[in-house]
């Protein structure tokens, strides 16, 4: 790793990161996020996936086996598990390993719960040899955990944490593992400086902080949303620890542009969108084969109008950091209404500071 570039390592999640930035630069799917579930043991009160009277489906199997087909054909390179929390599909385990016979790499998104258990923390090790693994724990503080999830606060703290400790032990590398915070105002200021720092210098692990969006279930909690100035800080913190070597950073982005850019979620509905906040279908794979939603979409779900840098929007064209960061699409849609638009929760920006 060279100086000044771990925030575009790190900050892409998959380990072969300059294959990343090489299918970024050619426009190409690098990764598809699956969600194939929306059962989750963790009860988070924002979550964007569900609403008040969300059913707990599932995509169906042959669907997913269909993207995964399709995925192999086009080269993808990798498939993230998202959900809910995918590993309390009862096929979870053949699915994934169905994906690795065609010779795609799995990341598995979990809250960090199923991994207590040993023989489940020992097939994800396996599964994802040369991905990433990502567990959910926003505050170690079980006042503020109770106030954002169900349930009971302290035994899913040490569930996750737990969890964490089974995969390391069997052998995954705490720089192929990720802990995500939903940044939210209840954690900003100390609580979310303790976390990231928490699982850095105790873990060992990096920390994917991600901006809460006013979608399902956060569209009841629009007094969670946190200031700018919240933002900032919590992502200077996020920068101390995760990239000090870096000069770049990513501003309010969860992940640095190369992985945003060359992803594409499948919803729990069939449905084709940039990013698996992002709400916004553009085909369904229901309807036509994951191929032609692609090639008909492509400029819509890989942001292909951003790669040019006189095409990033407002302050973004000129912004020292833009050689890794294009602001978060995710809050452009929601915030604007328009996925192009400049990150309205970017501090870096002077217009969003008067």
């Amino acid at each position: 790793m060279t100086e000044n570039k771990s925030v575009v390592v790190y900050g892409c999640f998959h380990p072969n990161y300059a294959e990343e930035i090489e299918y970024f630069k050619q426009c190409k799917v690098y990764s598809i996020q699956i969600e194939s579930t929306l059962q989750c043991q963790q009860g988070c009160l924002y979550c964007y996936a569900s609403d008040e009277n969300t059913p707990m489906k599932e995509l169906p199997k042959e669907q997913i086996l269909s993207v995964l087909d399709s995925a192999a054909k086009m080269e993808v390179r990798a498939i993230d598990w998202l959900g809910g929390d995918p590993l309390l599909r009862k096929d979870w385990y053949d699915l994934v390993e169905y994906a690795t016979k065609k010779g795609l790499k799995n990341n598995v998104w979990t809250s960090g719960l199923p991994l207590a258990d040993v023989e489940i923390a020992k097939k994800v090790v396996k599964v994802t040899e040369g991905g990433f693994v990502s567990v959910h724990l926003d505050s170690l503080n079980e006042n503020i955990y109770k106030k954002l999830h169900t349930g009971d606060a302290r035994q899913k703290i040490e569930t996750i944490l737990k969890g964490v400790d089974n995969v390391q032990s069997l052998g995954k590398k705490p720089e192929n593992m990720i802990n995500c915070i939903t940044f939210t105002k209840l954690v900003a200021g100390k609580d979310v400086k303790n976390t990231i720092n928490y699982f850095f210098e105790k873990k060992g692990m990096r920390t994917c902080l991600t901006q809460m969006c006013e979608t399902g279930l956060a569209k009841e909690h629009s007094e969670w949303i946190p200031t700018i100035e919240e933002i900032k800080e919590a992502c200077d913190s996020r920068d101390v620890s995760n990239y000090s070597k870096s000069q770049p950073s990513m501003s309010t982005m969860d992940v640095n542009k190369f992985y945003c850019g060359g992803m594409i979620c499948v919803t729990i509905d069939g449905d084709l969108t940039p990013c698996s906040v992002i709400r916004k279908g553009f085909g369904n794979i229901s309807e036509k084969p994951l191929e032609k939603i692609i090639e008909e979409n492509k400029d819509q779900l890989l942001l292909t109008h951003l790669r040019n840098q006189k095409n990033m929007p407002g302050h973004c064209n000129s912004c020292e950091h833009n050689s890794v960061c294009w602001g978060c699409r995710a809050t452009a849609y929601y915030d604007t209404g328009d996925m192009l638009a400049p990150d309205p929760r970017c501090w870096i920006n002077p217009d969003n500071l008067r």
